[in-house]
């Protein structure tokens, strides 16, 4: 492998490293990034994040509308009565004068779609329940599931993980994961051309050789790998600083319309920039005062999906024939739900019962796994298929995250050990 002594540093390569792959150096050292993996198949992922706390009895958690016993309001009063609707397989909440936009996703993708229902958030904290929805745990030393899916299935591309927007926990993998605008592509761009812009000195690279040279001699009489392990990460983030320079400028991560995201996500697919992407693309969803405002929300993010699938389905897919969709798992989640009644303001509270949507690769489709109860409460359910089972568990988001980290192939045992993962919702 070439050795930084002779790579002849130079001000855009340090640049570049700086933007997206200086972080690799705080990674510890048993981590390493593996070669080749998920090259043949690839599997990638898009995460869509509705921000607010989305009420899962508008669509996903099925409750009768007209019964009145299970404590559950599923319309407010005045609204157009919903209906359970059943395509595909899989049973929603269906309301066609509110949130038409619904119906129109679920007749067409709900054969590739599951819902996850009844699952425990432990927690009615905007912050905290992000960070488990995503995680599975309230650690900052945990990554979130695309990013430990970019680790398992992408590690050695340039950007492994994309954070379009959003909230994202990097943990031990922040090497992987980066933000493609505003500074970094300041970065990417950069030309060394003009006073304002910021440079290294012909001066400068030389201390940085020096100091190099230094570790390599200090290596020379250390335990085995003490420094080399460092810099070869080193050197692995100046490579991948320079394919980032040759993609980044071609990807448009700023547009709201699904059609250019679905164009530009396989274009950094394709090209090998990245494999699993963060997108907080919807929000608006904390109705404490008037839950009719719900159905906006849902018909807004169920638009834009019906789209941006649209979209991707017709985008070739990576190295193969086929479509792009068929190589790409999409999860939808909030951070929380909703509580069960309306409150005095016709709206509804944090509740910690949520539910999870995900398409695509891998997934069961036409499913609705999981439960809840009269007092929309989690039942127990079987882990393998999702249905109610007394012997079973209560589904907990880190279960969910083991089983995500399970769908797109990774062991789930190395990134969360002891965690058993709910698998209901994956398929051949």
């Amino acid at each position: 492998m070439p050795t930084l002594l002779n790579l002849g540093l130079s001000r855009r390569a340090v640049l570049q490293l700086g933007a997206a792959g200086a972080a690799v150096l705080l990674v510890p050292g048993p981590i390493r990034r593996r070669a080749g993996a998920q090259v043949a198949s690839p599997h990638f992922l898009v995460v869509f994040e509705a921000d607010g706390g989305w009420d899962p009895t508008q669509v996903f958690d099925v409750h009768d509308p007209n019964d009145a016993t299970d404590g559950i309001d599923v319309d407010n009063p005045g609204q157009p009565p919903s209906v359970i609707t059943t395509m595909g397989g899989l049973t929603y909440v269906s309301n066609p004068v509110t949130r038409p936009a619904v119906d129109a996703f679920f007749t067409t993708w709900a054969s590739r779609t599951a819902v996850v229902n009844g699952v425990n958030t432990r927690s009615t904290s905007h912050d905290q329940s992000r960070q488990l929805v995503l995680t599975g745990y309230l650690d900052p030393t945990r990554a979130d599931f695309a990013v430990m899916s970019a680790h398992h299935s992408g590690a050695d591309l340039p950007l492994p993980h994309l954070l379009v927007s959003g909230a994202s926990f990097a943990g031990p993998y922040a090497g992987l994961s980066g933000r493609l605008g505003g500074a970094m592509f300041e970065a990417v761009e950069y030309d060394s051309v003009g006073d304002d812009q910021r440079a290294f000195s012909g001066l400068g690279e030389a201390y940085i050789q020096q100091a190099l040279e230094f570790e390599r001699l200090a290596d020379a009489n250390a335990p085995s790998g003490l420094v080399t392990g460092r810099l070869a990460e080193f050197y692995d983030g100046n490579v991948r600083g320079d394919t980032l320079a040759q993609l980044a400028t071609s990807v448009n991560v700023g547009s709201n319309d699904p059609a250019q995201l679905a164009t530009t996500l396989g274009q950094a697919f394709r090209n090998g920039l990245t494999t699993s992407v963060t997108v907080g693309r919807f929000g608006g969803f904390d109705t404490h005062d008037d839950n009719t405002e719900q159905n906006l929300r849902f018909q807004n993010v169920f638009t834009f999906l019906n789209g941006f699938l649209t979209a991707l389905a017709a985008e070739p897919a990576a190295g193969q024939a086929g479509s792009l969709l068929d190589q790409t798992t999409i999860v939808v989640c909030s951070e929380f739900g909703r509580t069960p009644r309306l409150n005095s303001d016709l709206g509804k509270d944090h509740h910690p019962w949520n539910s999870y949507l995900l398409i695509g690769k891998r997934v069961r489709g036409g499913v609705t796994v999981g439960r809840t109860d009269g007092n929309q409460k989690g039942v127990k359910v079987s882990f393998s298929t999702g249905q109610p089972d007394d012997t079973g568990q209560i589904i907990d988001v880190v279960n969910v995250v083991a089983g995500i980290m399970t769908l797109v192939g990774a062991n789930a045992s190395e990134y969360m050990p002891g965690v058993p993962p709910f698998t209901g919702f994956i398929g051949a």
